[in-house]
């Protein structure tokens, strides 16, 4: 016979209430700062390698290409990653104000 134990039930998990609107915006400029920065960085890097073109054999030409791309595409992406952080972040605060200004009998239990 094969001892058969029933599974267990998961734990309810109690619902956390939304960090406030000032910490929300303030890593909402947090992570636009970085957003901008990386941004400035981008631009000077692909600048930089727009002025000065890769020389060499045909292996270091497509080598130094593809780094070139993958530097690029790395504080691209990076750029866009804290950007869309910084979004997300504005609009917590937003439905956190909401929230608080709906309900403000649950801020008062806390």
């Amino acid at each position: 016979m094969i001892n058969e134990t029933p599974d267990p039930k998961p734990e309810e998990i109690p619902e956390e209430p939304l960090p406030s609107p000032l910490r929300c915006w303030s890593g909402t400029a947090v992570a636009s700062s970085m957003s901008f920065a990386a941004f400035l960085v981008t631009r000077k890097v692909i600048t930089n390698f727009a002025s000065t073109p890769p020389t060499g054999n045909d292996l270091a030409l497509r080598i130094a290409i593809t780094v070139r791309t993958l530097v690029v595409g790395v504080l691209t992406m990076a750029t866009g990653v804290f950007g869309l952080i910084a979004l997300g972040l504005l609009l917590l605060g937003v439905k956190s104000l909401l929230e608080s200004l709906k309900n403000p009998e649950s801020e008062e239990a806390s």
